[in-house]
């Protein structure tokens, strides 16, 4: 792995592990838990998604990798999670008088899909070269859809990989997409060459691209059945 791929897969592992702990410690606030409660299951989901491929990849030398590198990005990820949800709940009391519920359904949304199809892009690019195309795209779906499962199951809701019927098959999809793209050649014939300079560009382009196919299926087909 060169370098630049290295920096690649830390940065989006971070960004992965704080979008996946701010959208659990945002839904366990919804769910009635306490503050403490809601930080540490968030910062569990947030290192979920690199704990699963990672010690599925290279066992407990990648779990110690993970857990030395996430570790600050998910607890900050939930902290951040925890506190817009104490925000808004107390804006929700000062403008209606009472408690009522969270709401935030719009935010939880775009905070979970991100997360789910980012850690399922990153768990097939990191996966692809080790274990083949199809191994990869398993290893991705069980990588974006481990923090999600753990979350709706800690808070006693229906896990939503079961519930909701664009949610793993958009992931799926999107993944299918980054493996795509990252099987083809950095070239698309004499007609459309992709310059040797910008060549570095394309894992975070197959990434980006499955993680915008995934989100765009969810948006036109599932968006409806978030809860």
């Amino acid at each position: 792995m060169t370098a630049a791929t290295a920096l690649l897969v830390e940065l989006l592992d971070a960004a992965c592990a704080v979008l996946l702990a701010a959208a659990a410690a945002w839904r366990a606030r919804g769910f009635g838990a306490h503050f403490t409660g809601a930080v540490v299951l968030g910062s569990i989901c947030g290192l979920m998604a690199g704990l699963t491929r990672e010690t599925l990849l290279h066992g407990a030398a990648g779990t110690r990798l993970v857990l030395g590198e996430l570790l600050g990005p998910a607890l900050a990820g939930a902290l951040l999670g925890a506190l817009a949800a104490a925000g808004a709940a107390a804006l929700a009391r000062k403008r209606t008088g009472s408690g009522g519920s969270l709401g935030g359904r719009g935010l939880f949304f775009w905070l979970d899909s991100l997360g789910l199809f980012l850690a399922a892009s990153l768990g097939v690019f990191c996966a692809l070269r080790e274990i083949g195309a199809t191994g990869a795209l398993a290893l991705g779906l069980l990588s974006g859809l481990a923090p999600g499962f753990v979350r709706d199951v800690a808070l006693g809701d229906t896990a939503a990989l079961v519930e909701q019927s664009w949610y793993a098959t958009a992931a799926a999809l999107g993944a299918m997409t980054t493996i795509l793209l990252l099987i083809l050649p950095p070239s698309f014939g004499a007609a459309w060459p992709v310059p040797q300079d910008w060549r570095w560009l394309w894992p975070w382009a197959s990434i980006f691209a499955g993680v915008a196919v995934a989100l765009a299926l969810r948006l036109w087909r599932g968006s409806r059945e978030e809860a």
